[in-house]
């Protein structure tokens, strides 16, 4: 009898929300319409399809005849289409009844286009969690596809792997493929002929056996060095050649045509899980790098493979310890989720657009950080934050709107304090600092405070160990092999922030501190003021403003010796303008310092002339976001946003302002780059107070549409 395996194909594409056009049109261009439009000439190899909603609305907008193309290719069998939640969440980590309800978009959309009902799902990021199988049976799925990884952790390896699992969960039974990572690492970046000769290793006389391939369709000309390799070249259309020749042994299958074909090889529980990259990124930094060393020191001795399946990194969900702003977007975003559901059970209010925006904002991507740029993007974020107050905003027009709210939005165990208007949304958080955690300008669905501070990664030491060599591409690596430079001397720019960015964060600084080491944080605070605690005294609620006063009775630190200082903060909205006012009591007998009051930006584009702030001052200077400057005896300045269209004027009497741009130097599929995250505004007070003198600050910002 000759030796056959039974061998399934699966593709993901995917963009996320948020991203630009034409990135969507380039990717089209060089991976997805190839790749379709070559399966479609070789009718005798069926796959299976995964197709995210942002594609898929790009299709529908911009390239109808791919949609149809599919649609012929589904009509003859030959393509499978598998459901999953429409915009690409991890369905784990949003509410459950989006989680149903984005799989039930997916299948309405593939039901209505292709007369098609979804067995299985791809699963985003193979994130898996064992809960998993009880929710997707509420939609009617039979199977996902994860990483061999996951089975090798419980102790499935080598011949074992060639086949598919049973798993299950309160009952609900879910049939588990595990995707090769042989093939995974070598398809499309070795030669065929690999690929062929793995397969027919893998091969025996029993006609059981399964080889699973199934990764991202953007590896196929969109990755970095690989439309030369897999188009020009034509690796793809002598992959499927070879395929077709051997078709006497290799037997190919859709998914769904496996589960009727094979009996499953038995039955699995996994832990929590995704590939085995993703147990890297999730790490702290420092244990991101030891784990990497340590990965590549067994890789070296040549004993990986053998203790692979008791190796295992960190959990995903710890992306919102390691990044406090993904997680306080992703609590903002289950805020939503919770309001929604409350109107959703009032039949006068349509809820459809609200609904639309909330799944858009449950995109994976800009909620972490692996290879990708992800959270780093900041265009990525807009997306979800533009879909975060687009619900909101929805929401608050069909309720009765509190204009104070006291609630624990990050999920730490204290609470922060919302004030609303018409215009504005403002999240305060007396526990770190007293300082502004979101700033939502409701008419254009921004939230100008998305800032993103300079966090240390693991591969930063990676850099610097590595600043010194010749790094070239091997043209037909992966992305995850590679360590590349966009350009040189960046680790010279890695500076780290100790405290998350956001706005009116109270610093007191000697007299020395420039605005050069301010920026690139060489100072050390003096006062115990910008994570310190302050207690909320007071709540003045009118209808056409609201009020919230903090106090802190904290202190300024020389030499060990402690200085006390008293510090009242009160903020006041009134429709489109915030108002911040300081009374400050010195209580000791320091006198001279600065007294900082750091305000940061989110705007997007460091260059762009659209995007500029203008100086009231002598010389009426308009300097662009990603600009530096420092001006004395500051007294106003207007910003003003273009590309989304707002103004933000602010007025001030401080004795300096400090203007920068922060910038992170992050990982990308192109390699290692600076990232423009925000541009930071502090206002500098030079004080001279005697003892129990007392000085009050007044800063006020205007928000309008432009």
């Amino acid at each position: 009898m000759t030796e056959k395996i039974n061998f399934a194909i699966g593709f993901h594409l995917h963009q996320p929300v948020g991203n630009f056009e034409h990135v969507f049109e380039h990717a089209t261009k060089v991976s997805y319409r190839p790749l379709i439009q070559t399966m479609a000439k070789h009718p005798k190899i069926p796959f299976a399809l995964h197709i995210s909603g942002p594609i898929w609305e790009y299709f529908e907008s911009e390239h109808p005849d791919i949609i149809e193309s599919i649609r012929i290719m589904v009509a003859r069998n030959q393509c499978e289409l598998m459901g999953g939640g429409f915009y690409e969440p991890i369905l784990t980590v949003i509410p459950e009844r989006d989680a149903i309800g984005q799989m039930k978009m997916m299948n309405d959309f593939l039901n209505t286009n292709f007369n098609v009902n979804p067995s299985g799902i791809w699963l985003t990021e193979r994130i898996w969690e064992p809960h998993l199988p009880k929710l997707l049976a509420q939609v009617g799925i039979k199977y996902t596809a994860v990483d061999d990884y996951h089975l090798k952790s419980v102790g499935i390896t080598g011949e074992n792997l060639l086949g598919y699992f049973v798993t299950e969960h309160d009952g609900k039974p879910l049939s588990i493929f595990p995707i090769s990572e042989t093939l995974r690492y070598s398809m499309p970046f070795q030669p065929v002929e690999k690929t062929i000769e793995y397969l027919k290793k893998c091969a025996d006389n029993s006609g059981e056996r399964l080889v699973v391939f199934a990764d991202d369709g953007e590896k196929f000309g969109l990755w970095p060095h690989t439309y030369e390799w897999v188009w020009k070249k034509g690796w793809v259309d002598s992959f499927l050649t070879a395929l077709e020749k051997n078709s006497e042994w290799i037997e190919i299958y859709t998914f769904s045509q496996i589960l009727e074909k094979l009996t499953p090889c038995g039955r699995v529980y996994m832990p929590t899980g995704s590939y085995f990259e993703m147990s890297e990124w999730t790490l702290p930094a420092t244990l991101s790098y030891r784990f990497h060393r340590w990965v590549e020191e067994l890789k070296k001795q040549g004993d990986f493979e053998q203790h692979k399946s008791f190796i295992k990194g960190g959990f995903w969900r710890n992306f919102f310890i390691k990044y406090p702003e993904s997680n306080w977007m992703h609590k903002r975003m289950i805020r939503v989720s919770e309001v929604l559901a409350e109107l959703a059970a009032r039949s006068d209010i349509d809820l459809r657009d609200a609904y639309r925006a909330l799944y858009r904002s449950q995109c994976n991507c800009a909620y972490w950080h692996g290879i990708f740029g992800g959270l780093y993007l900041p265009h990525l974020r807009e997306g979800v934050w533009q879909n975060i107050i687009k619900a909101e905003n929805i929401a608050l027009k069909s309720s009765k709107m509190q204009n104070i709210v006291i609630h624990d939005v990050d999920f730490d165990g204290l609470n922060e304090i919302r004030l609303i208007s018409s215009e504005l949304i403002i999240w305060i958080a007396p526990h770190r600092g007293g300082n502004i955690e979101e700033i939502s300008f409701l008419p254009r669905n921004v939230n100008v405070l998305d800032t993103l501070s300079r966090h240390r990664e693991g591969y930063h030491r990676l850099l610097t160990e590595s600043a010194n060599d010749e790094h070239r591409a091997d043209k037909h690596k992966s992305i995850h092999d590679d360590i590349v430079f966009k350009e040189d001397g960046l680790e010279g720019k890695l500076y780290y922030d100790w405290s998350v960015r956001r706005f009116a964060q109270d610093h007191f600084l000697t007299q020395e501190i420039d605005p050069s080491r301010f920026e690139q944080m060489k100072y050390r605070d003096i006062g115990d003021f910008t994570l310190g605690s302050y207690e909320p005294v007071q709540y003045i609620k009118k209808e056409l403003y609201s009020t919230v006063i903090l106090n802190r009775s904290g202190a300024l630190w020389q030499r060990e010796i402690r200085f006390p200082i008293d510090i009242i903060k009160i903020y006041e909205l009134v429709d489109n303008k915030l108002i911040l006012a300081y009374r400050i009591h010195n209580r000791s007998e320091m006198r001279e310092f600065k007294f900082a009051i750091e305000t940061n930006f989110s705007l997007l584009s460091p260059n762009s002339p659209q995007v500029t702030l203008n100086f009231h001052d002598s010389s009426n200077a308009i300097y662009r976001a990603g600009q530096r400057t420092a001006l004395k005896n500051f007294k106003a300045y207007d910003l003003t946003d273009k590309i989304r269209g707002f103004k933000i004027k602010c007025r001030a009497d401080s004795d300096e302002l400090w203007m920068f741009p922060v910038e992170t130097v992050s990982s990308s599929e192109g390699g290692l780059e600076r990232v423009y995250q925000e541009t930071a505004l502090v206002h500098i007070y030079n004080f001279n107070l005697e003892k129990h003198g007392r000085k009050t600050i007044y800063i006020e910002w205007t928000f309008n549409k432009i």
